[in-house]
This record gives C-alpha cells, sequence and structure tokens, in this order.
C-alpha cells in the first residue's frame, strides 16, 4: 500500500477495488471489446481506492496504465517502475504488475492487447460513466477527505498569519507547497496575489511581486489521489467598506449554494441558486467571471457546474464551490448527505 494510504475509516481495501474492478469489466459490452486501459492518475487512484501511478506530479497521465480484462487485472509498470507499484501502491490488491520495457514506446500497447485477446477500451470511450462513478465515494474516502481538507486547511492559516509586509507570493506559496508536501500532499493547484493582483485576475500564479496591503492565496491538495481547495486572504491594513460589501456578498452567494446542495438537485441547479444570489447582492454579472466550482474527488474539479448540467447530485459525493466577486473569494469543499452537507473545508 501507499505510503499515504494508511487507512482512516475501517474498509477492506481489496474487497472494495475488486468491486470497483468488477463495475469496469461490466462496461466491456461492445462486441469484441476485451479490456478497459485507464491511463489517468485520477482513475487508477479511484479503482486502487489511493493507489498512486505518476512520476511527473503536474501530468494528469501516469506513468503505469491499469488494464481491465474480464479474467484479470495488470498495472503495466515500465521496468522502472515496476518494483514500487507492486510494493507500495497494489500490495494485497486483485492486480498482478506486468513489466514492459521502458526504451519501446509500443510495449503497453501491445501487452495490453495480448493480456486481453481482443478490443481494448480507453478512458475516452466510457464517456461520462467513469467520472460520474468515480465521484462516488465510500466512507473511507470521505475520511481521507476530512483529514485531508483539515491539513490544507491548517497549512494555509499558519503561513498566511505568518506574512509580513514586504514578503513576496513566492514566498508565500513557496511556504505552503513546502509544509503541505511534508504532509504527503501535492500540491496540482497554487495560487498567490498580492494587492491589486488580487482584484485583476481569477487565477494568479505567484510572482516575485511584495505583499504591502492583502494578500490571497489558493491551493488544491491532493492525497490518496483525492483532492481538496481551500482559499485565505490575509489583510496587513484595514479593508475598505466596499471590500468588506464584496465579502459579505460572496458569503450570501456561497450560502445559497450550501442551501441548495441537496441529493437530486443538478450541478445546473446550485449554478442557478448561485446566479440568483449574485442579482440579489448586487452583483448580476460577477458569475461571469469565474467558474462557481463543481464536484470535486480524484480530480481538481470531476465537473464544472454550467447552466444546463443536469448532473444530479447523490449523497456520497463531494462537491467544491468558490463564488468571488471581484477582489474577494470564498471557497468551501463539502460532501453531500441524505441532509444538509458537511462542509470540510472553507
Amino acid at each position: 500500500m501507499s505510503p499515504y494510504a494508511e487507512e482512516l475509516a475501517p474498509v477492506d481495501r481489496a474487497a472494495e477495488v475488486e468491486e470497483r474492478l468488477g463495475w469496469l469489466r461490466s462496461l466491456l459490452t461492445e462486441p469484441g471489446a476485451r479490456g478497459v486501459l485507464l491511463h489517468s492518475r485520477a482513475s487508477f487512484a479511484w479503482a486502487t481506492l489511493g493507489g498512486l501511478n505518476h512520476v511527473v506530479v503536474g501530468a494528469e497521465g501516469g506513468a503505469v496504465p491499469l488494464l481491465v480484462t474480464g479474467q484479470g487485472a495488470w498495472a503495466l509498470a515500465p521496468i522502472n517502475e515496476a518494483g514500487r507499484i507492486a510494493d507500495e501502491e497494489v500490495v494485497g490488491l486483485p492486480i498482478q504488475v506486468h513489466s514492459v520495457p521502458w526504451e519501446d514506446p509500443a510495449a503497453v500497447a501491445f501487452e495490453a492487447e495480448r493480456l486481453a485477446g481482443g478490443t481494448i477500451l480507453s478512458e475516452a470511450d466510457l464517456g461520462d460513466a467513469l467520472k460520474d462513478r468515480r465521484s462516488q465515494l465510500i466512507s473511507a474516502e470521505h475520511a481521507r477527505m476530512r483529514s485531508l481538507s483539515a491539513d490544507i486547511a491548517t497549512t494555509m492559516d499558519r503561513a498566511l498569519g505568518d506574512v509580513q509586509r514586504g514578503d513576496t507570493e513566492h514566498e508565500v506559496g513557496g511556504r505552503v507547497a513546502g509544509e503541505l508536501l511534508a504532509k504527503g500532499i501535492r500540491a496540482p493547484v497554487l495560487l498567490a496575489a498580492a494587492d491589486e493582483r488580487i482584484e485583476r485576475y481569477r487565477h494568479p500564479l505567484p510572482t516575485s511581486r511584495p505583499v504591502r496591503r492583502r494578500l490571497m492565496a489558493v491551493a488544491v491538495g491532493e492525497r490518496w489521489g483525492l483532492h481538496a481547495a481551500v482559499t485565505r486572504f490575509i489583510d496587513l491594513e484595514p479593508p475598505s467598506a466596499e471590500l468588506q460589501r464584496r465579502a459579505a456578498a460572496t458569503a450570501e452567494v456561497l450560502e445559497a449554494m450550501r442551501a441548495a446542495t441537496r441529493p437530486g438537485e443538478t450541478l445546473g441547479g446550485v449554478l442557478a441558486a448561485a446566479r440568483e444570489a449574485y442579482g440579489a447582492v448586487g452583483f448580476d454579472h460577477e458569475w461571469l467571471l469565474h467558474h462557481q466550482g463543481g464536484t470535486i474527488g480524484y480530480a481538481p474539479r470531476e465537473r464544472i457546474a454550467t447552466p444546463a448540467d443536469e448532473t444530479a447530485l447523490r449523497p456520497g459525493m463531494a462537491v467544491a464551490w468558490n463564488p468571488s466577486i471581484t477582489g474577494t473569494k470564498l471557497e468551501a469543499t463539502m460532501i453531500v448527505t441524505e441532509g444538509e452537507p458537511e462542509e470540510l473545508a472553507r
């Protein structure tokens, strides 16, 4: 098992993985389809309940694809990856590690077809079915997301609490990234903006700009393949009355989205509630300047809510909403329950 895949809630990992592999096998309904090959980091982590198949942190694709057929499952690992995958990522699981030569670009495709004995489906061939199934989290994954969210929030609070006038965005981002990594958390999204850059850019990559009055930092952290999102601000001088008004308005929008986060509601429906709230607080068009969030789990956003999205929320799914009004923003990761959503981090 991965060093960071310790159990935070009781779960028979091997049995759960077998169930997920069985679900993948149920998709092999096309004539001649004998297997499905999962290349992405997100799907490998979901299928193995926390296994990691990547080397390059910023890549969506992993170094070790997972082949699932009606007869078995194999991690197709280049020889230089096989040992770690076998020892740390799939040990004890109903998955074999099959080494392929690193120097042959065609080796994975050749071995996949040979082992499957027929047509191989890709993740793209599965359409939305895989993404929707990946979003249906179990209690062990909820426990991991609670732990992850708490660690990101604590790290962000500490890092911004230490900010001094003259610190650069790079320096603050470095502190956040270093402390997250010390907790086994990678940060696929790490943003920072000082002063005027907060108002100008919705996705401000850190720069060498020093902080004079205020700073915004955003982190999406990943551990066990799961993600949680946190945004924080620090004000080094009292905010203006207008900025306070905007912050209060953003909080009202988030509350409207939280209230709409109920089983059976759609992503488009939550977005509609957000749009109505933006209008009610006097900022009708701000929702057009940035997406408002969506489902989260084995990707920073599994699906981003759009007006026509009829994806229904179900108990067990996780969402991350991020309403913003120029100069301010809130971000909240939640688990959908039968009643009120469980808020993990804000």
